[in-house]
């Protein structure tokens, strides 16, 4: 009769120890998937902006589109600096924000593979911040 509930007490036990295993895991994955997600999408430099941001915008999942010019960017710079007369040396970019609970990896991988894209890279904070409020 000890035995008995002495290996029901242990079963009991370890059916509440394998779910709270089982939510701990879920609430991480949750927390990984939930969190805004955002990269930045850098244009080869004979890209068409305006093209490549409808073809972007065809993907779905995709929350916001904030496009970073190369040529204001560049201009702001030699406006705040005393900067040697030079080439301007930044690249048109796009900073998308992927909608909460997406597999980034398969978006990551779609603008990779686009002709006009030079780079992706991840990014989990960034200036988008403030627009995904």
């Amino acid at each position: 009769m000890k035995i008995k509930i002495i290996l029901t007490i242990f079963i009991l036990l370890a059916g509440i120890f394998t779910i709270f295993i089982t939510v701990a895991n879920a609430k991480s994955l949750n927390f990984i998937y939930s969190k805004k997600q955002n990269m930045i999408v850098i244009l080869k430099d004979n890209a068409n902006i305006n093209k490549s941001k409808e073809k972007i915008s065809e993907i779905p999942k995709i929350k916001i589109i904030k496009i970073t010019d190369r040529n204001k960017e560049w201009s702001k710079m030699v406006n705040k600096m005393d900067l040697p007369k030079m080439d301007n040396p930044f690249k048109n970019e796009f900073i998308i924000t992927i909608k909460k609970n997406t597999n980034i990896t398969e978006i990551y991988n779609t603008i990779k593979s686009m002709d006009f894209v030079e780079d992706v890279k991840y990014d989990f904070d960034t200036q988008c911040n403030d627009l995904q409020k």
